[in-house]
């Protein structure tokens, strides 16, 4: 694996009813972005769109600089990251129709491989939370 494949891992959730203000408060992480289902659709800059966000999208940020392959284990990240969140309201937030994901952004010139063991599949699956991957690849 080479020295110069990095990735970002950023937590999103989406739910048809809940706001955007009460999903900030359960996680109480540093917000990517926040749209709350009935508010105006608006662009990065702030400029109203036409339209109304039909759910709340929530992305969490969760380290400020892309991490090295070579120094942080995806696996072990997700894990601490899954033990400090509450199990009970993600999973009830999802039956009610709402959806957690880690995103894995990856960015590499280069073959990048990684393994999401056994218990962090597990720790997953009971939390109810996905994942979603992104390769940014080339120059």
């Amino acid at each position: 694996m080479s020295g110069n494949a990095t990735f970002r891992l950023t937590f999103h959730v989406s739910h048809p009813t809940i706001s955007a203000a009460d999903i900030e408060g359960v996680f109480e992480l540093p917000t990517r972005f926040s749209q709350t289902v009935g508010g105006p659709k608006k662009t990065k800059s702030g400029k109203i769109l036409d339209g109304m966000y039909k759910r709340t999208n929530v992305s969490f940020c969760l380290h400020e600089s892309p991490l090295n392959f070579d120094d942080v284990s995806i696996d072990n990240f997700l894990k601490m990251q899954l033990r400090g969140y509450d199990r009970e309201y993600i999973v009830q937030l999802v039956e009610s129709g709402g959806s957690c994901n880690f995103l894995i952004g990856v960015f590499s010139d280069e073959n990048v491989m990684f393994e999401l063991g056994l218990e962090a599949i597990q720790m997953l699956s009971e939390f109810k939370v996905s994942i979603k991957y992104d390769f940014y690849g080339g120059e």
